[in-house]
């Protein structure tokens, strides 16, 4: 994947290796290679640069190379940092250890990360520590498909970075060219096969991506990923309603939308939390009362969900039977800060009913 016109956040703490003017040097060439143009301007590009090697724990000096020999797309210069750093290597070996996940079940994760870029250093060592927390939990979970919202830049580099092992990816940014709030889809490479990507746009310039996939070289399924307000929920789910009535739909959101809002609007989609038993402790997924992250004094709101169709032909083959939040441990740094202002909801779907 490569990010198209990013705005990254500040990050004002340097490599350790690299004194500043060493560093200060060795951007400077980012542009002047004409044989492989850098699309960024010098100060975008350090930022690429930095958030690259910091992810893979390598020298700055050798991914800025990395990210010039391949056009600066990161996974293909990260695939080659697996070849060349030890570090890269036990990512590899590391993903033969993790626990493998119960087969039987299709699991599919939503969660706004709420990384937005910032130009404040203390929340740029901030946005960091929560990151890499997101990606042990994913790491841990293993979902088949994962749906983020509102990721800023630096934050999905990291995450594409070392997730990339195992899963592909594909994001877009929210609305305008000028807007580094991204959402993205990553599939599991072992069980999904992407078939078409397509990006859905209104006259607003507001975006929801759509991926196309075969779960299991059987079962076609149409991912919808998107962030919505009052204004944009009536075009969304007109576009998601047009998709092929063969294929089953699953439609991970995150919105500011209240829940009375919601219960006035009739959509011809099922709540995966209303199908899975409406459990009490995983409705809300904007928790005041629980999340520290989150400042004020605002009533605990259901933010964030997973709609879904499945198929009647299919006579219950891949049938909702559980959800749950994910995102409620805090990160290694602190005892009081989440990973993000949002719970994740994880829903897990029988296949083999």
């Amino acid at each position: 994947m490569s990010l198209d016109d990013p705005q990254i956040i500040d990050d004002e703490q340097e490599d350790e290796k690299l004194s500043d003017h060493d560093n200060d040097k060795s951007l400077s060439s980012l542009t002047s290679d004409s044989s492989n143009e850098c699309p960024y301007n010098d100060d975008i590009a350090s930022k690429v640069s930095t958030a690259f090697a910091k992810a893979t724990g390598i020298d700055i000096e050798f991914a800025i190379q990395l990210l010039k020999d391949h056009g600066w797309n990161i996974d293909q210069a990260l695939k080659a940092t697996y070849e060349a750093k030890e570090h890269a290597q036990l990512i590899v070996n590391t993903k033969q250890n993790w626990k493998d996940s119960n087969e039987k079940y299709f699991k599919i994760l939503s969660w706004n990360t709420d990384t937005t870029d910032t130009d404040e250093v203390e929340f740029n060592e901030l946005i960091q520590q929560r990151t890499e927390t997101m990606i042990e939990i994913l790491l841990r979970e293993k979902p088949d498909v994962i749906l983020l919202q509102q990721v800023g830049t630096f934050a999905l580099t990291l995450i594409i970075t070392c997730l990339s092992s195992l899963y592909d990816d594909e994001s877009i940014q929210i609305d305008s060219s000028n807007n580094s709030n991204y959402i993205s889809i990553f599939t599991r490479k072992s069980s999904i096969k992407k078939k078409n990507v397509s990006i859905i746009k209104n006259s607003e310039n507001w975006n929801m991506l759509k991926i196309e996939i075969e779960y299991k070289n059987s079962i076609n399924i149409d991912l919808f990923n998107a962030f919505i307000d009052e204004n944009t929920y009536s075009y969304c789910f007109e576009q998601i309603n047009k998709t092929n009535p063969n294929h089953i739909i699953l439609f991970g959101i995150s919105s500011q939308i209240s829940d009375t809002f919601w219960n006035s609007h009739i959509i011809n989609l099922d709540d995966l939390w209303e199908k899975t038993n409406q459990r009490p402790e995983t409705t809300y997924t904007f928790d005041p009362e629980l999340n520290s992250n989150i400042n004020g004094n605002n009533k605990p709101q259901r933010y964030d969900r997973i709609f879904f169709r499945s198929l009647t032909s299919m006579n219950n083959q891949f049938k909702p039977v559980h959800m749950e939040l994910e995102g409620i441990q805090h990160i290694k740094t602190s005892d009081i800060v989440f990973p993000s202002t949002h719970w994740a909801i994880q829903g897990y779907f029988d296949v083999n009913n």
